[in-house]
């Protein structure tokens, strides 16, 4: 598979003012048509979104060249109940056709649980029912969960096989490869996407530039940048090669404000293939710095 062919599209920025890195702001209606136009003229496969995404599942819909193949995956709306019963079954269901109305799609390549804690919750079985329901439907091919850490997948895991999960991955954040977790869902057959690829941005700023919050990142920032330039490669592109790397990953996902961006990406992705760079251990780094669901509203 091409480097591109491994480049999925998350569309967060769509819906929200997103990215610790973003100083432009959500994209307008015409920047996201003409990133999507050229997603798909590009031959970028997926497209990954969020019920909890503001409007992005609608714009996708409504946006989306009329030729496209996009594989879309998306992710459950939030579980308010503490406990589930067995009218939820019905309830999320009918959520996963509301978002294939949204997408203007019969078919979804995935449907994600979002909150891996919600499988926690008594009643969970409701949940895998109820996307069990919606697979054997046709409604979606894949089922599967967004995880944040090893706690959460190993709960996913406990509760059901997924078929697809999308975890964090990036050069400061080894903790699932290095804990055995990618070869194990590997071995089960499951597809994996990796996300934060770029931590919301942080990896690409400027070690000064960071706010206050993630002053202890700064120097792990400067010296995996300073290893990048040692190789003479951008920290975009560097960023990218330690995920294709990754022989378990199957789909990098990122996220872009600017067609431009995803130009960028696009030519990076294509650089990463002929990078020689020793990306050095595995650096021992607080969870609170890598999760961004830990960070604070305002950073």
């Amino acid at each position: 598979m091409t480097a591109l062919k491994r480049l999925g599209l998350g569309t967060v920025q769509f819906g929200y003012n997103y990215g610790v890195s973003n100083s432009v702001g959500r994209p307008g209606e015409s920047e996201i048509s003409a990133i999507l136009e050229y997603a798909a003229a590009s031959g970028i496969v997926y497209l990954d979104t969020a019920a909890a995404y503001g409007e992005a599942e609608a714009l996708i819909g409504r946006l989306s060249p009329a030729s496209h193949r996009f594989r879309i995956v998306t992710k459950l709306a939030p579980i308010a109940a503490e406990r589930l019963e067995p009218r939820h079954v019905g309830e999320i269901v009918g959520s996963i056709e509301a978002s294939c109305d949204r997408l203007k799609s019969d078919r979804l390549y995935a449907v994600l649980v979002h909150e891996a804690r919600d499988l926690a919750k008594p009643g969970a079985e409701f949940i895998v029912e109820a996307l069990e329901d919606a697979r054997r439907q046709g409604l979606v091919e894949r089922i599967g969960a967004s995880v944040y850490d090893a706690d959460g997948l190993s709960l996913v895991t406990k509760r059901f096989g997924p078929q697809l999960v999308q975890l964090p991955l990036n050069v400061l954040d080894r903790r699932l490869a290095r804990d055995g977790w990618l070869a194990c869902l590997k071995a089960t057959g499951a597809e994996i996407h990796a996300r934060s690829i770029f931590l919301q941005g942080l990896l690409l700023m400027r070690p000064s530039d960071l706010p206050a919050f993630f002053e202890p990142m700064r120097k792990p920032l400067a010296d995996m940048q300073a290893r990048f330039a040692r190789s003479n490669a951008s920290a975009l592109a560097a960023a990218l090669a330690f995920v294709l790397r990754q022989e378990h990953i199957d789909v990098l996902v990122v996220g872009v404000n600017r067609l431009s961006e995803l130009i960028e990406v696009e030519a990076a992705m294509a650089a990463a293939e002929g990078i020689e760079i020793d990306f050095g251990p595995a650096l021992s780094i607080a969870p609170q710095f890598l999760n961004p669901a830990l960070w604070p509203s305002r950073v």
